[in-house]
């Protein structure tokens, strides 16, 4: 059977569409869930609507669809660090690191389904959720018509609040002028995304991640100033809970890596001693061009190419093993390991280094979400070269547009922002700007690793980095995610689970991408 253009089309168009929203949602919570099964129902309604469609045709359009969620989450996950940090990075050098990141991420991914999805049965939960709800169809359109309505809400909302100015961009204690308001915060952004985006990550991790804000904002920062070790609530926040919060993210990355990572690396020779004499050559021709690629278009060395190819490679790896047992892909912490060992080792410049995180990162949260979508496909029979092919579609089609997304985003919110705090950019900018460890985040780090490795035993590793973020990143984000995480326990005990999380998908979705076409509009007009 020949490739399906019209799902190929379709998935690109999608790709951008997913990107965009989830740039705008990412960098205000903190994190972006899997899209595939979002994905799966919007391609189903649309190919329903040109008839003669079929899963495995739905299957390929998601897809590609799919790819431009996690290329985006790569992104914003390290360069807006680059302008926290008051520097300057160019469309081009966005665009060469989203390819590169992009592509490694898949060529990695290739040989691993045989091993991880055929052989291991790893789980992939997302990709099986796809794979059931393309079997089951959309009888009646009523799945479609719940994500599109919620579309429609978030749009609305994003209209309302950015373009009209009807609500508020934030509720917070801070405006009643007292004691509990100089000691205290509490509040919450007027934004669908943090209470959906806490529904769809769930009240474990959005628990924790309240408990590392509460013990912030309720006892760490008001102690500060009842004992007048500080004047005012941003000065402790700077000096003390800020940097604590970030060490202990950090800390929390170092150990999770080698709890979790290292043990692995024996795996690859196996898992990827499959490969053909041919598919070998070929294999290492495409690594040799990622490698040259970075090189003459990032001005890199030969070595830092190498190193950037390498860790692409051995966090792609981990990443899609991590993502089929656990169905979570820390790509961040992968590539701020990576980042950590290149400054240690090489010292390289700050940009360099974000662009290296990059790289990384990308190629970790593709090669999840390729194997995801490759466990789909083994469920439905769906050819997965078809699939390697729908990925790139993708990865490309997403790549055009993540520059301009990032610099009409920066441009009309500003990263780092109470609109969007960008909570892994700020930890990544704080490792690569940092000159030597201050004691604060030296005592972080001690306490993520500590904490990690005590959680290792109750399979809690990777929780430790939800409470580091919610230390260091304002309650008027945590606050919201915690009352989602609530909602989606109730959800849970009621049996709407999964309609939740099509409702919870639809609103972001709406209100993501109208904040960046709105962000657009206004880079364009700032240009012309």
């Amino acid at each position: 059977m020949g490739l399906p253009f019209r799902a190929l089309v379709l998935g690109a168009v999608l790709s951008v569409a997913v990107s965009m929203y989830s740039a705008f949602a990412g960098l205000k919570i903190g994190g972006v869930y899997w899209p595939s099964v979002t994905m799966a129902v919007v391609a189903m309604a649309f190919l329903n609507l040109l008839r003669n469609t079929n899963k495995n045709e739905i299957n390929i359009a998601q897809t590609a669809a799919s790819a431009g969620g996690l290329l985006a989450a790569g992104l914003i996950f390290t360069i807006p660090a680059i302008w926290l940090l008051g520097l300057e990075v160019s469309l081009s050098e966005i665009f060469f690191v989203s390819v590169v990141g992009g592509l490694t991420g898949i060529i990695f991914s290739i040989p691993l389904r045989r091993e991880m999805i055929e052989r291991e049965k790893l789980p992939y939960p997302d990709g099986t959720a796809t794979a059931a709800i393309i079997e089951a169809g959309d009888e009646g359109g009523s799945k479609a018509k719940a994500v599109f309505a919620m579309v429609g809400v978030g749009a609305a909302f994003s209209l309302l609040r950015d373009h009209f100015a009807v609500l508020p961009g934030l509720l917070s204690i801070d405006s009643i002028k007292g004691t509990f308001s100089r000691l205290f915060s509490l509040g919450s952004s007027v934004s669908l995304i943090p209470f959906s985006g806490g529904y769809l990550i769930g009240p474990r991790f959005t628990g924790i991640w309240f408990l590392g804000a509460a013990l912030s904002n309720f006892i760490l920062i008001p102690y500060l100033i009842m004992t007048n070790a500080f004047a005012s609530k941003a000065e402790a926040a700077a000096a003390i809970a800020s940097p604590l919060g970030i060490g202990i993210v950090i800390g929390a990355a170092i150990a999770y890596f080698a709890l979790k990572a290292l043990p692995r690396l024996k795996s690859i020779a196996a898992d990827y001693s499959e490969i053909g004499k041919n598919s070998a050559r070929l294999f290492g021709l495409a690594l040799i061009f990622m490698a040259a690629l970075l090189t003459a278009v990032l001005q890199l060395n030969v070595i830092v190419s190498v190193l950037a190819i390498a860790g692409a490679f051995v966090m792609a790896y981990v990443g899609a093993r991590v993502t089929g047992e656990m169905n979570v892909d820390p790509m961040e912490l992968f590539a701020m390991i990576v980042l950590i060992a290149a400054k240690i080792l090489f010292g390289f410049n700050a940009v360099l280094l974000v662009l290296l995180a990059a790289v990384v990162c990308i190629s970790a949260g593709v090669a999840g979400d390729l194997m995801q979508d490759l466990k789909a496909g083994f469920i439905l029979g769906t050819d997965p070269r078809q699939q390697l092919y729908a990925q790139i579609v993708g990865v490309l089609a997403a790549s055009l547009a993540m520059g301009f997304v990032l610099f009409a985003l920066n441009n009309a919110y500003t990263f780092g922002s109470a609109d969007l705090p960008a909570p892994q950019a700020v930890a990544l900018s704080a490792v690569v700007g940092a000159e030597s460890l201050s004691e604060m985040l030296a005592i972080g780090i001690a306490i993520g690793v500590l904490a990690a490795l005590a959680l290792n035993f109750f399979k809690s590793a990777i929780a430790v980095v939800a409470f580091g973020i919610g230390v260091y990143v304002p309650i008027t984000l945590s606050f919201p995610l915690f009352v989602g995480g609530l909602l989606r326990f109730a959800a849970d005990r009621k049996g709407y689970t999964e309609k939740g999380r099509l409702l919870a998908a639809g609103a972001i979705a709406g209100e993501g991408f109208i904040g960046v076409a709105l962000a657009l509009i206004g880079l364009a007009a700032t240009v012309l």
